[in-house]
């Protein structure tokens, strides 16, 4: 007296783009559905249904980083930390293009000062001077690191014993800059969030990058044309310059080296 296996039915329901509820033994020819099948009990039963993937994130407006600064005469100051090691009092200079660290902090933050160094030479009010150029491997300003390695020189500004530098476009060369004079804020808007990006960086890096290197060059190949008797008024001898020289194209190279890895545009390189 074998009797026949209860077999599960199965039904299919799902919803046309109408809005109607259709149920029936046969899926849909297309588009979600769900999968109902009734035991020998003669109760349904619906199979839990996988999770929906999870909808993407919107983008929301870019990180704006807010550091407070210090009113000092015309000037506005910020706490600086070199090197992760030595922390110091900079003016902040939006028109500088140039970062400028004291011998004292630069010492404390590890870096060898000696005459070997390559130099810089800059035109000043007082005329020419020949400041040694450093490599800082990181600029911070409290848990925000502003700056990776890169070039500066080492020049003490005479602004009394609480200033260590100056911090220049170089340095902030990542960001939209906006300074709230009445606040005492300097406002940081990381252009990889804006705008398009190579190798990690924005346009005005690249760009100040190469002008940076460029221009030493041209100055320093100037300053070879300057006859024996001029140099040795400042001091420096043609193997020094010609040291200098070979170290910023060294540094070009290894620029244009890496533009071309990361793809950078044509007109970035100029």
């Amino acid at each position: 007296a074998g009797g026949l296996a209860a077999r599960a039915a199965t039904f299919y329901k799902w919803r046309d783009k109408k809005g109607v509820l259709h149920l029936s033994d046969t899926p849909p020819i297309s588009g979600p559905f769900t999968v109902i099948r009734e035991d020998d009990t003669g109760q349904g039963q619906t199979p839990s249904a996988p999770s929906p993937p999870p909808a993407p994130k919107p983008h929301g407006p870019p990180e704006i980083i807010k550091i407070p600064l210090k009113k000092w005469g015309n000037h506005f100051l910020l706490r600086v930390r070199l090197n992760h090691q030595a922390e110091g009092t900079f003016i902040l200079d939006t028109g500088a293009s140039l970062t400028l660290i004291g011998t004292r902090i630069a010492r404390q933050a590890g870096i060898t000062l000696n005459e070997s160094l390559p130099f810089l030479p800059i035109k000043t009010a007082s005329g020419l001077m020949f400041p040694p150029v450093v490599e800082v491997s990181s600029f911070s300003v409290g848990n925000v690191t502003l700056g990776g390695k890169r070039e500066v020189i080492v020049h003490d500004l005479h602004q009394g014993e609480e200033i260590d530098g100056l911090v220049g476009m170089d340095i902030l060369s990542d960001y939209q800059v906006t300074l709230q004079t009445q606040r005492g804020v300097l406002m940081l808007k990381p252009l990889r969030d804006i705008g398009p990006i190579y190798g990690g960086h924005p346009r005005q890096w690249w760009t100040g990058r190469f002008t940076f290197y460029r221009h030493a060059i041209h100055n320093l190949n100037e300053l070879m044309k300057e006859p024996p008797h001029a140099l040795e008024v400042y001091h420096i001898t043609r193997g020094h310059i010609e040291k200098s020289i070979n170290f910023f194209k060294s540094r070009l190279i290894s620029l244009k080296l890496q533009a071309e890895d990361d793809l950078v545009p044509l007109n970035w390189r100029k």
